[in-house]
Formats: structure tokens, C-alpha cells, sequence
């Protein structure tokens, strides 16, 4: 129905439009109790083999959100009634930020990719806190993940801005106790910056910074899609020493040089490409981290989960949980339960009996 009916018609306009007008409508129907009912009955698939504790946190399932589609954390109820185990929301800012200018989303259906080019738009940590306060009790036990961005020129003193930022606001979330844990998201590739994070020596002196606040609940970083392996192996030994528990791999695909497209890409759209293009290179750098922190960092796997069988790929490679969004747009909400259904048959198959034992699979043969 979705793909066949209303797929074509939400095609027909622009993806910055369905974009605001999804966030606006799904404001309105998780306001109302029949509906996100309705919802959880059409769509929600949980089973008890699919449930863990990670950290201390527990997950119903391991399907989640990835940050960057509830950017003001405005629909954590509803993200809860259509199925996710978990949300990402953000990337959050500690003051508003309006992004960069429109459009922010190019499609590639036959790719099966979104360009995003939306420069990290956020109303600001503070206001963002009422909208997670008031959501709080009717997404009941949804874990939610704060995703922090960092955003920086490459000048020094920029950068040392951009530290004071993300410890304001990942103090703002602690202390409020507004996430279950905090993602900190070093990597967007279409903010306008530099990256300048993703050079060890910064992601150290960042990382230390952060090491000096008193926390409660496990920090994440999120880590790009680098031009090589050393380099993200490089990255990821800096996180290990860390007080970090977590990384989520990977994010959007800036460079496109060895991309194969079945979409034309106008060189004048920017943005770093989500979906399908990401899914073998972000798998490939789960393999990477949990065979050498398997046993110290829990690994949040991201990028082109369509099916239940996309996403069992990334957990026998090492990843505990998934995260998605692009899936989401090309299959429609239903794609969640379908995964989570669909995953169960996969654990009978390899005579898993929890989703537990099926994580780094890969390298136990």
C-alpha cells in the first residue's frame, strides 16, 4: 500500500516539504490516544527474543531512530507507537541554529538515497527540553538517545568554542536528566564546517574535556565515513582511552567519488548521500571496531537498513542495536515491525535464542 499508493503521491513533492509537513501532521496524531493505539496495534512487532539491557538501558527491540528526522525531539511518542525500540533525536545545539539554506534534502529513488544538506537546524537545547519534558510520559519507556553536535571552523579558537558548546549542552541534558544517553555527534557532513573533530588530536582534546564531567548515563560518539581505514582505526583508539562507552558507525557518505549512482546528481547539490550507498561501507567499519573494542564499546550500527535481513548483517558484525531513517522514507513506517518480525525467524535460522547472542556472530565461527 505504501510503496504502490502512497509513496508516488508523497514523491510528488518536494522532500523538504513532506519532511515539515510528516514532523507537523505526526505532532498531531501522537497528541491523540486512539491513534498512536491504532498505530501500536497496526505496526508495533515485539518479541520477547528481540529485548536486551545494554548499559543498563533496556530495549524492547534493537531497531531504532537515527538522529537527524526528529531533529527538536517533537515525536518520541509516536516513534514509540510505530515501533522503535530506541530514538535518536537531534543533533541538538546549546542555541538555535537555522541550518543551511533550502533545499535541505535532494531524493535519488532508483539509488535509493537521500543527499542531506540541512546544516544541523535545531530550535536550541533549552527549548528542545520542554518538547522532551512534555513528551516524557506518553512515549513511557522509549529510550531516548540526545544527539550533540559538534560544529567548528578549523581555527583554534573556533574549535575551542565549539568544546565549551558541547559541554554546556551535554551538561544542559545531564542535568535535567533528559536522555538515557548522549550521542556526540563529531561527523555531519553537511554542516559547513571542517570536520576538524574527526582529526585524532582534536577528538582527544574534545574527549578529555568531556571526561571531566560526572555522568550518569553512557556517552556514544558517532563516527564519520573517513577516505581510509588507519584513519578511522586512528579515531577509534582515541574514543577507547576515553570514558566512552559507546560509537555509533557511521554516518552519511560525503565524498562520491567512487559511488555508483543509478540517480543523476546535479554537482550542485550538496550534502553528505544516506541509504543504501552507506549500508556495505558502514557494516565493513562495524567489523572493523568490534574486532578490536568488541569487548569495551557497544556499537550502534547505521546506514542503509531496509529489510530485517540488512539489519542481521549488521548485528552479526557486531552491532547491538541499528538505527535508520532513510529505510524509512522508501518503505514507509511499517518497514519497523516488519524488521523486528522478520528478525526472529533469522535468530531460529543460526539457533540464537536471544538477539543477545546473535551480536559479533560473524567472528565467533
Amino acid at each position: 500500500m505504501y510503496k504502490k499508493v502512497i509513496k508516488p503521491i508523497l514523491f510528488l513533492f518536494s522532500p523538504d516539504f513532506i519532511h515539515k509537513a510528516t514532523v507537523a501532521c505526526g505532532k498531531v496524531v501522537q497528541a491523540v490516544l486512539p491513534l498512536r493505539w491504532l498505530i501500536r496495534r497496526m505496526w508495533r512487532r515485539d518479541d520477547a527474543r528481540l529485548s536486551q539491557q545494554i548499559l543498563g538501558i533496556d530495549f524492547v527491540n534493537p531497531v531504532g531512530l537515527s538522529a537527524g528526522f526528529d531533529k527538536n525531539i517533537e515525536l518520541t511518542p509516536l516513534m514509540q507507537s510505530v515501533g522503535f525500540g530506541f530514538e535518536t533525536g537531534g543533533s541538538v545545539t546549546l542555541t538555535p541554529r537555522k541550518g543551511n539554506a533550502r533545499p535541505w534534502f535532494f531524493r535519488l529513488p532508483k539509488t535509493e538515497s537521500i543527499v542531506v544538506h540541512a546544516g544541523l537546524a535545531n530550535k536550541g537545547i533549552v527549548t528542545i527540553a520542554k518538547s522532551i519534558r512534555r513528551n516524557k510520559r506518553r512515549a513511557k519507556q522509549l529510550p531516548l538517545f540526545v544527539s550533540v553536535a559538534v560544529v567548528a571552523k578549523t581555527a583554534k579558537e573556533t574549535c575551542q568554542d565549539a568544546i565549551i558548546d558541547v559541554k554546556n549542552t551535554m551538561l544542559y541534558v545531564l542535568q535535567r536528566e533528559l536522555a538515557c544517553a548522549i550521542e556526540i555527534n563529531i561527523s555531519c557532513p553537511n554542516a559547513g564546517d571542517d570536520q576538524p573533530f574527526t582529526q585524532p588530536a582534536l577528538l582527544d582534546e574534545l574527549l578529555t574535556e568531556l571526561d571531566k564531567a560526572e555522568r550518569a548515563v553512557p556517552f556514544f560518539v558517532k563516527m564519520p565515513i573517513v577516505a581510509s581505514t588507519q584513519h578511522f582505526d586512528t579515531l577509534l583508539a582515541v574514543v577507547a582511552k576515553h570514558n566512552i562507552q559507546g560509537v555509533t558507525i557511521a554516518n552519511l557518505v560525503k565524498s562520491r567519488e567512487h559511488l555508483r549512482l543509478k540517480d543523476h546528481l546535479p554537482e550542485d547539490v550538496k550534502g553528505g548521500l544516506s541509504g543504501a550507498p552507506t549500508r556495505a561501507i558502514s557494516t565493513a567499519l562495524i567489523r572493523r571496531a568490534y574486532k578490536s573494542y568488541g569487548d569495551k564499546l557497544v556499537i550502534v550500527g547505521v546506514g542503509g537498513v531496509f529489510t530485517a535481513e540488512h539489519a542481521y548483517e549488521k548485528i552479526r558484525a557486531g552491532a547491538s542495536l541499528v538505527a535508520m531513517i532513510t529505510g524509512v522514507i522508501f518503505e514507509g513506517p511499517q518497514v519497523v515491525g516488519r524488521i523486528n518480525r522478520g528478525l526472529v525467524p533469522l535468530l531460529e535460522q543460526d539457533g540464537f535464542d536471544s538477539i543477545t547472542e546473535a551480536v559479533g556472530a560473524d567472528h565467533k565461527k
